[in-house]
């Protein structure tokens, strides 16, 4: 040890240690900010962060620690590390910046998940953080030389003196640019209450930081406030809109046909399914063949529908035809459900089917609120004797869950059934066979695609003619493409089929496909099927 200290022995270079390590911290919460919120390093975006104020309240804070103790300036470090963990995963699975409101509603659901949880762990991250860990404390002991310069004792006043500039660009600067307003709902910034979204907590972090975001949530008190979840809105039906302007398109909705009556449906929620994924042709293969054979005798529309916390706020607004909040689990609160589109359906006994456990989220309260007859969760689908799969979340695995709602329908317990699909769950792991000639991310991700396919191929052989299927993607994958693929731009296609008739749909207007709509205002189409039901 003595060695490895001796270098330094002079207090010139070991403050120059010091400083560096502060240095490297900085650096690294400006990574964090960046990478979080725009999810790639790129000039732009490091651009687009550089913000004077929280680049010296980056530096400063911990200056003022490193002079007044190298052991709380060592903890600090360590106490950065794990949030910088905590963010940057978060950020890279889900795509979204972490708010205090996000962690207190949403990130309950990982103790339902149990060990499977670990399978967000990134180790190239965790080890990229611990060697940087380990480079900042290494630069921390070497700067204790024995003997320092005389600038040294004057530390006490400098780290003051640190302070109280900190204190001015947050009550200054900051005050300017949102942070009062972040604490007390005042001003014509953004409130404490309209951060809760990702636009506001981006800003918030862009312009404060995340441990300013999350101390103004916190008192603010808004992160807790469950009332906060009934602030949501009903999306209003783009038809009546389109009616003003077309008052001749009665028998359509929004210039879209509507299929003939039926007395069986189909609905389909397809995990991370992007709208070019039934387009996508991969080393002179088609990624979705059987999703793509549909494409011709089914009306086909483009929703844009960012990645939600949890991927149960997707199908909340379709299903009910209210805006979700970006942070919210919303299942896990309301008790009422009364604009759900799924009453529509009632005389044909509706089932929903999903691979995860039915008290994740508290879903399968939440179905049987808005109007499901039966509901069929990991724990039915196991006790029947479907095996849970390697995936994820350990849950049921695509094929069994859809030949169970493909038994429902054969056997008679209802003429309706909601799927839920998983296997295509970020980080589209194993085991499905790798599509493709890669092996990163976007392989993964079609390989998934690939095989959710198949398993629902295997299901569309099972209904019967005339019996309705709607299909749609709960939201995008956010996963990057190759460069010479167009990107996909956090869209998913919402699809009707009617199978063995595509007469209904001949003559669509060519630019349908091009309009775009949100998967709540698509509700308002869904309702409008179902009301077409046999009764």
């Amino acid at each position: 040890m003595r060695n490895l200290v001796s270098p330094v022995n002079h207090g010139g270079p070991a403050l120059c240690l010091l400083l560096l390590a502060v240095a490297a911290s900085a650096a690294e919460s400006f990574f964090v900010q960046t990478y979080s919120i725009h999810h790639a390093l790129t000039w732009e975006s490091v651009r687009s962060m550089i913000n004077v104020p929280l680049l010296c309240i980056d530096v400063l804070s911990p200056l003022a620690l490193a002079l007044l103790s190298r052991r709380a300036f060592a903890l600090f470090l360590v106490g950065q590390t794990a949030i910088s963990a905590v963010v940057l995963h978060y950020g890279s699975f889900f795509y979204n910046t972490l708010t205090l409101s996000t962690i207190y509603h949403s990130m309950q659901g990982l103790s339902y998940l149990g060990g499977s949880a670990f399978v967000f762990v990134k180790p190239d991250l965790l080890l990229l953080l611990a060697l940087v860990l380990a480079v900042k404390l290494l630069l921390v002991r070497l700067s204790a030389a024995p003997v320092m310069p005389r600038l040294w004792n004057l530390r006490g006043v400098a780290a003051v003196i640190c302070l109280m500039l900190v204190s001015v660009t947050v009550f200054w600067e900051h005050g300017r640019s949102g942070i009062l307003s972040l604490w007390t709902g005042e001003g014509p910034h953004r409130t404490a209450v309209d951060r809760r979204s990702q636009e506001g907590a981006k800003e918030s972090v862009r312009s404060l930081g995340y441990l300013a975001t999350w101390a103004g949530e916190w008192m603010g008190g808004v992160y807790k406030d469950t009332s906060l979840i009934y602030a949501e809105k009903r999306c209003p039906d783009p038809n009546v809109r389109f009616l003003e302007r077309h008052p001749e398109s009665v028998d359509a909705w929004c210039g879209c046909p509507l299929p003939p009556p039926f007395d069986r449906a189909a609905l389909i929620q397809v995990e991370s399914l992007d709208y070019a994924a039934p387009f996508l042709i991969v080393n002179g293969e088609r990624v979705m063949p059987f999703l793509h054979s549909l494409l011709s005798s089914s009306l086909l529309l483009r929703a844009f529908a960012p990645h939600k916390v949890g991927s149960a706020n997707s199908d909340y607004e379709l299903l009910n035809g209210r805006v979700a909040d970006q942070n919210v689990m919303y299942y896990s609160y309301i008790r009422e459900y009364p604009d759900s589109v799924i009453r529509e359906a009632a005389a044909m006994r509706p089932a929903v089917f999903h691979g995860l456990e039915g008290n994740l989220f508290n879903l399968r309260e939440a179905y049987r609120l808005m109007g499901f007859d039966r509901t069929f969760f990991k724990e039915e689908l196991t006790d029947k004797g479907y095996p849970t799969s390697r995936l994820a979340m350990e849950q049921v695995a695509d094929e069994h869950v859809l030949d169970a709602a493909a038994r429902y329908l054969e056997e008679g317990g209802g003429r309706a059934v909601f799927v839920v699909t998983m296997s295509s769950h970020i980080p589209f792991m194993e085991p499905q066979p790798l599509f493709g000639p890669g092996r990163g991310l976007f392989f993964r991700y079609i390989s998934s695609l690939r095989y959710v396919d198949e398993c629902l191929a295997d299901f569309y052989a099972r209904l019967p003619e005339g019996a309705l299927l709607a299909l749609w993607g709960d939201h995008g994958s956010d996963v990057s493409y190759p460069s010479d693929m167009t990107p996909n731009g956090r869209r998913v296609p919402f699809l009707l089929n009617v199978k063995g008739n595509d007469a209904w749909i001949a003559g669509r207007e060519n630019d349908v496909p091009q309009r775009e709509f949100t998967l709540c205002s698509l509700s308002w189409l869904l309702r409008a099927v179902l009301r077409r039901a046999y009764p």
